[in-house]
């Protein structure tokens, strides 16, 4: 299935107070938080692909 929509398109909104908490981090901080999103993201993405390979495909017969 594809989605219906750009991946550039989204848009997220971000308040003051979750930036000034992530500013606050240290860099390793921040490092660790972005490699955890990451790995997030992966296992996320991974999930997504064997639910999709799991759901019934349709077989025209002829």
């Amino acid at each position: 299935m594809k989605d219906t929509f750009k991946r550039e398109d989204r848009t997220y909104y971000v308040c003051d107070e979750r930036l000034a908490a992530f500013k606050a981090l240290t860099p390793a901080q921040r490092l660790a938080w972005v490699e955890q999103m990451a790995a997030f993201l992966r296992k996320a993405a991974i999930a997504r692909s064997h639910q999709q390979l799991a759901q019934p495909t349709h077989i025209k017969t002829t």
